[in-house]
């Protein structure tokens, strides 16, 4: 499965999206028919930290071949019609999503999650920081403390001749409430285990967590 992340921008406290329901699954047909789920994700007010949260949200599309996502983050203008007229799109991401860790009881659209998009470590390969990410990194944050889910997003690497896409990685995170989730940041298996081996590929100073709620526009 291919994934979709446009990372959107909107004043403090305003909706970034201009639809709901059956009016944002009209629009996504009109403009992204080959899409077969789209997501609209809402940063809550409440966040992990005092300081403002990067995004509003994130318009989540998947598909089930490259080519269509490539085309869509190629020009994200044609699904501007999807949010708000003061919101606008920041960064976009196009990659292979890949489930590390999801639970039976865990559905979408229900509790909260955090996005955690960020940069590889700098002088590492692309390569070597999938890999890494994916193989290593993957067992240790499938223990997170009271997840749900555990998804990473993995850029297309033929996204990079022609520039860096968005963020070279991002994370997923889901658990049941915003309790379960400030318990888990707090733990020594985040702080001391996931912490220090995100030093091995990762640019910890570019991270921009973020915590959110899903909206099931199709799925």
């Amino acid at each position: 499965m291919i994934k979709l992340y446009v990372f959107l921008t909107a004043a403090p406290g305003a909706d970034p999206f201009r639809h709901r329901g059956a009016a944002a699954l009209g629009e996504l047909h009109r403009v992204a028919p080959a899409a077969v789920e789209y997501v609209q994700t809402r940063t809550l007010e409440r966040q992990l930290s005092e300081e403002p949260p990067p995004f509003a949200g994130t318009a989540e599309f998947r598909f089930d071949y490259a080519a269509p996502a490539v085309e869509a983050a190629s020009d994200v203008a044609k699904l501007a019609n999807l949010w708000a007229d003061d919101a606008s799109a920041s960064k976009v991401v196009a990659g292979h999503e890949r489930t590390i860790m999801r639970l039976p009881s865990h559905v979408h659209g229900q509790g909260i999650k955090g996005v955690f998009p960020f940069d590889r470590k700098p002088g590492i390969s692309i390569d070597y920081f999938q890999a890494y990410w994916w193989r290593t990194h993957g067992p240790i944050a499938a223990r997170t403390e009271g997840a749900l889910a555990y998804f990473q997003c993995h850029p297309l690497r033929h996204l990079y001749e022609n520039g860096a896409p968005g963020f070279d990685g991002i994370t997923e995170l889901h658990w049941p409430d915003f309790a379960a989730a400030e318990a888990a940041m707090a733990s020594r298996q985040m702080r001391e285990d996931q912490s220090q081996d995100a030093l091995n590929f990762a640019d910890t100073d570019t991270v921009q967590l973020f915590m959110a709620q899903e909206e099931i526009v199709q799925l």
